[in-house]
């Protein structure tokens, strides 16, 4: 038998977790529209070291610190079959105007690569400076 504390206590659980869920899906939404717009990606192959690797920056253009970078690397074959994709994260925050770093080892077969920033965290807007002058 379920007494009415426990049934009561069920709802606020599944309020809880549909909010968060509501929370979630808004902040993703609002994460790659943002990235579209205020964050670019650059990087390169590194053939040299130890193992081969795809290195890159993150570029923030936005007035906001970020943190928690997430990347979408897709690899191509020669012909623009995709052969794959995997996550990869810059590290630490990146300041309005700064950059991310990050790398990722290669796909297998892949010739060519795409990656896109799928999302972030907003940590704080960067409070603009203002000058004060002596008369």
């Amino acid at each position: 038998m379920t007494s009415a504390g426990g049934h009561r206590r069920a709802v606020f659980v599944l309020v809880g977790l549909a909010l968060l869920a509501l929370a979630v899906e808004g902040r993703a939404q609002d994460a790659k529209t943002s990235s579209d717009e205020t964050l670019r990606v650059t990087w390169q192959r590194r053939d040299y070291g130890v193992l081969p690797s795809l290195e890159g920056q993150v570029q923030n253009d936005s007035r906001f610190w970020i943190t928690a970078v997430r990347l979408r690397v897709e690899g191509f074959d020669a012909s623009g079959e995709s052969v794959g994709e995997r996550s990869a994260w810059t590290i630490g925050n990146i300041a309005p105007g700064g950059r991310g770093h990050f790398v990722v080892p290669p796909l297998p077969r892949a010739a060519t690569y795409q990656i896109t920033v799928s999302g972030f965290d907003r940590v704080s807007a960067e409070v603009p400076r203002t000058s004060t002058q002596s008369p």
